[in-house]
């Protein structure tokens, strides 16, 4: 009779508990954009509050070849604002980005820094409980630290370089990110 009291006591206060569904608080993801651009994009998010979370992204691109030059590596650290719940539906974005580059084709490239601060829109589908595709674009202001040089002149020809320090408005985000859920 005792033992029958206790088990009647113990599903009485699991029963009278509200249930709620686990949340993912944890994700990585690929932008699949980049990726089509030998681009390699790989990120880190943490929900930090019911609609906040904080992100990290780092991106990386080796290409260089003798008529164009694509190599350049970024941080990205930013928070976002779901309007639903995090990982589901809209959200915005701001974030703070690094850029070290070496730009150009075969008569002009650019190798320098850039650092920018930057707003993103975008919205998150859930595929299952554990994986969801997120379609993201913003714009930044960057502060570009840059020179400009001509890589095909000769040791013989003098060679004109020239230091660019200038404010630009550029795309900052722009992808279709695959994530995974913890």
């Amino acid at each position: 009779m005792k033992r029958s009291l206790i088990i009647f006591a113990l599903l009485a206060a699991v029963w009278g508990t509200p249930h709620r569904a686990a949340a993912q608080i944890f994700a990585v993801r690929a932008n699949a954009l980049a990726e089509l651009t030998a681009t390699l994009d790989l990120g880190a998010e943490v929900s930090i509050a019911d609609k906040w979370t904080v992100e990290v992204t780092g991106c990386w691109n080796p290409v260089r070849t003798e008529n164009l030059s694509t190599r350049f590596h970024a941080v990205q650290l930013g928070s976002r604002y779901w309007l639903y719940e995090s990982f589901v539906g809209h959200f915005v974005g701001a974030h703070l980005t690094y850029v070290g580059y070496d730009l150009g084709r075969r008569t002009c490239r650019y190798d320098g820094r850039a650092f920018g601060v930057g707003l993103s829109y975008g919205y998150s589908w859930m595929l299952s409980t554990r994986w969801n595709v997120a379609v993201e674009a913003g714009i930044g202001l960057f502060r570009t630290r840059d020179t400009r040089r001509d890589p095909t002149v000769s040791d013989w020809e003098d060679e004109y370089i020239y230091h660019y320090h200038r404010w630009t408005l550029f795309p900052s985000k722009v992808g279709v990110s695959f994530s995974y859920l913890f």
